[in-house]
């Protein structure tokens, strides 16, 4: 069996050794005990784990205990933390507390005896501000949501003939068929919902109606797309296409001349305001979809899912080809690449920039601001939490393994090569361009 004295950590303050005669720790919790008038219970609140503080009894011996004494006295003058190696308890970083005591006796030659108290260093750290960027974007979309309501509380037919009140609704009918034909094959709920409110139209704006009821109906298109899971990949082209259609031509104002019949000045007046409200709302969709993206992915995997690393087997079945192909789009799809980030900030930027400049409400004006500052802010996050991406072509077949070691010297990062190229088997990865890390 072995010796306990064996398994003890030769003593030093600083690299300056010392034997130890005695010590003393304190340790414990902090906790603050609550009495209440009229109540026999007290409550005893946990605030954290004490300082811990050792008292040492040291002592130096030998022909030349001057000397230690000395190198003792020095490390122990030095001012900030020291790595205290404790007999008992190992490798400390602490500081010295208090005053030091060293005695020196006629009865014990070649010996004195040093006794200090020591507290843990600990760390100094501060609490960092930080911004919820998705929050805010949330905030000021629902923010421009409220805004849009009271914009167009006068869209409508009430005050116009009967042709101009057909034209207004073949107007709204075929921007109607505009979104419809845009998101047939990118958002089913969208697609399936604009259908039915293109046959709507003529009730919703029938004469006397209020606008808040078209409002309404529009906002509903737009949420039906969320009713259904999306992955980076769609969300990332749905929001590109709600940009993107209030850039066509389909949803553009058109000119009203003061040579223009007055009925036919108020036909295009309420055919811009449904085009602007489509616009708007499609833009306000577009902001809260990018807070649902994931966020970007890392050159690095974690130590655990390294660990877990498993071995790629083609298989020769088509029905299991097809099988791991989709989960294969799936894993791909959780994350959103560097690029894609940018191309969804210019589509959104070009957006807004644009309504801007067609928006004659001066609070519209600023609402439309405070989405576009938020999303430059939570999009300036996502691409500090990013890695921007290029195309590099291997020399030759060679594994994946190789190549990460090749270009970023870190064998780990085999994964990320075969992953975002759908690499079939890592130790032969093809002579072609490839989509990988920058650095």
């Amino acid at each position: 069996m072995t010796d306990w004295t064996n398994r003890l950590h030769p003593a030093s303050f600083r690299g300056v050794p010392f034997q130890v005669e005695g010590d003393e720790a304190t340790l414990g919790r902090r906790v603050q005990t609550h009495e209440y008038p009229n109540r026999d219970q007290p409550y005893t609140e946990d605030l954290g784990r004490a300082t811990r503080r050792f008292q040492i009894s040291a002592y130096l011996v030998g022909e030349d205990y001057l000397v230690q004494r000395d190198r003792l006295i020095i490390a122990i003058e030095t001012p900030g933390p020291g790595t205290l190696v404790h007999p008992y308890y190992g490798e400390l970083s602490v500081c010295m507390e208090g005053d030091v005591r060293v005695r020196h006796s006629g009865r014990e030659g070649r010996l004195c005896r040093v006794s200090f108290n020591v507290v843990e260093a600990g760390e100094l750290s501060f609490p960092t501000a930080g911004v919820a960027t998705g929050q805010t974007l949330i905030s000021s979309s629902s923010a421009l949501n409220d805004r849009i309501s009271d914009a167009f509380t006068r869209v409508g037919l009430k005050g116009l003939p009967d042709f101009a009140q057909a034209g207004v609704l073949a107007n709204a009918k075929a921007m109607m068929g505009h979104i419809t034909h845009a998101f047939d094959r990118i958002d089913s709920g969208i697609a399936a919902a604009s259908r039915l409110l293109q046959g709507d139209m003529s009730v919703i704006l029938k004469p006397g109606s209020s606008g808040k009821h078209l409002i309404e109906a529009i906002q509903r298109l737009w949420r039906s797309g969320r009713r259904t899971r999306h992955n980076a990949a769609t969300l990332t082209q749905q929001i590109k296409t709600l940009s993107g259609i209030t850039l066509g031509h389909d949803l553009a104002p058109r000119g009203v001349w003061k040579s223009d019949r007055p009925s036919v000045q108020a036909e295009r007046r309420q055919s811009n305001r449904i085009a602007a409200l489509l616009r708007t709302t499609a833009i306000h969709e577009a902001a809260l979809r990018l807070t649902q993206l994931p966020p970007p992915r890392t050159a690095l995997l974690p130590v655990n899912q390294r660990e877990k690393r498993q071995i790629q087997v083609n298989l020769s079945h088509p029905a299991l080809h097809a099988g791991l192909d989709a989960s294969d789009s799936e894993v791909e799809s959780t994350s959103v690449t560097w690029e894609t980030l940018i191309a969804v900030r210019e589509a959104l930027n070009q957006a807004i920039e644009r309504e801007q400049t067609l928006s004659p409400d001066d609070a519209l004006f600023l609402a439309l601001q405070r989405v576009k500052t938020e999303v430059h802010r939570d999009m300036a996050t996502r691409l500090a939490q990013g890695e921007k991406t290029v195309l590099r072509t291997p020399e030759t077949v060679l594994p994946a393994l190789v190549l990460a070691a090749q270009w970023y010297d870190h064998a780990a990062r085999e994964t990320d090569i075969t992953s975002r190229n759908r690499v079939p088997h890592p130790g032969f990865v093809p002579q072609q361009p490839l989509r990988v890390p920058l650095r």
